[in-house]
């Protein structure tokens, strides 16, 4: 196993004209994404909103103004060193958990859910996600080899784990506290936990989420559908049905952008969790591979931002962002291909939804920092040693 080396950190000032050096590549995938997720929500929303708020609009207003807020929010952070975010990584995490009580005792229901407050336009669990990475990349890198040992290691990064992903359950939302404890663990694997402890704090972890899943009556539901699927496609349940129905009307080039039927009612979620499969019915298959390509290539691009970090605090951040966006965008998919129980969950950049869209931009944001760092770290150095890297 290979454990991320801390290496002593180094001040490098920003000059003037290094300032707005960023990835291009992340930056422009990035846009590609926001500006597809803008007209694939107009697509899904437009009847909603003249049904529901007589404004074909609304709900395309709303997405672009979490946007600007999420775009204003990059520039901000690309303002400051990102080891900054060590200093307020405690508090952070201390006020998501104070969110997330509030929510539990007085957010509103929805769906049988308590996940937001003001009808669900804040949502304290995405802010989570950024918040827990946050502080267990700040954990993990301080500790370094003693990682290892299981008081310093396994015990207080299961508290922490556990805690966050408890509070979310109890919503109920399962999906996201899985995500949660998903990227948490492969951190705790990438920073050089000991074996037995990853396979330990794994069985403990696979646990608890098989007890939910026979504890939760949405959840087991969920899953029965989906055995019942794997044994006979023709029982698949209402949502599985109209996303595969979705994705073969689209064909190869799509049935045209504005087009899809199955948008209006038959799919439940068409405009959140759903939105992949509007995709695939308007833009087609070609229309899929592009977002696929294109989040791909922000995979891509922030494993080299980790890679090229000039310490582990930096590495580990970058991977958990990177991993966060990667792991929830197979979820969304692999739930509308049917490939696995349909859970709610948002597509990155495309789905509609103030707070996934803000928290993940301001996500993004951090990444664009810790890439431009590594960047001006590398031509700080002589030229001798950037040639053998």
């Amino acid at each position: 196993m290979t454990t991320i080396n801390v290496i002593r950190k180094r001040t490098v000032r920003v000059q003037p004209s290094l300032k707005f050096q960023f990835d291009y590549w992340m930056a422009l995938a990035l846009a590609a994404l926001l500006v597809l997720g803008l007209l694939i929500v107009y697509s899904a929303t437009f009847d909603l909103g003249l049904q529901a708020k007589e404004d074909s609009l609304y709900y395309l207003k709303r997405q672009f103004g979490a946007m600007i807020l999420g775009l204003m929010g990059i520039f901000i952070i690309m303002q400051f060193d990102y080891h900054a975010l060590r200093r307020v990584s405690v508090p952070f995490l201390g006020l998501t958990l104070v969110g997330l009580l509030i929510v539990l005792f007085f957010g509103e229901a929805i769906f049988g859910a308590r996940r937001g407050i003001s009808a669900g336009s804040y949502q304290p669990s995405e802010l989570a996600k950024l918040t827990t990475f946050l502080y267990i990349a700040h954990w993990l890198s301080s500790k370094g080899e003693r990682i290892k040992n299981l008081t310093y290691g396994l015990i207080p990064f299961s508290v922490i784990t556990a805690g966050v992903s408890a509070l979310i359950v109890l919503q109920p939302d399962l999906s996201t506290a899985g995500l949660v404890t998903l990227v948490a663990f492969t951190l705790f694997f990438i920073a050089g936990a000991d074996w037995r402890q990853f396979a330990l704090a794994g069985l403990l972890g696979g646990g608890f989420f098989l007890i939910m899943i026979n504890t939760l009556p949405h959840a087991a539901a969920r899953v029965d559908e989906f055995k019942l699927t794997l044994e006979d496609p023709s029982q698949a349940g209402w949502q599985v049905k109209q996303s595969i129905a979705a994705l073969g009307q689209g064909g190869v080039f799509g049935v045209g952008l504005g087009e899809s039927t199955q948008k209006f009612e038959a799919l439940p979620a068409a405009h959140t969790d759903g939105i992949f499969a509007v995709l695939g019915e308007e833009l087609g298959f070609v229309g899929g591979l592009l977002v696929i390509g294109l989040l791909g290539m922000l995979i891509w691009r922030g494993i080299l931002a980790a890679q090229r970090a000039r310490d582990s605090f930096g590495s580990l951040l970058a991977l958990g962002i990177t991993s966060w966006m990667a792991y929830q965008a197979l979820i969304n998919l692999a739930v509308i291909t049917a490939v696995m129980p349909f859970t709610g969950i948002p597509l990155p950049f495309i789905s509609y939804g103030g707070s996934s869209l803000l928290i993940s931009l301001l996500g993004m944001g951090i990444l664009l920092n810790i890439s431009r760092d590594a960047a001006i770290t590398q031509r700080a150095q002589p030229r001798s040693k950037r040639s053998d890297q």
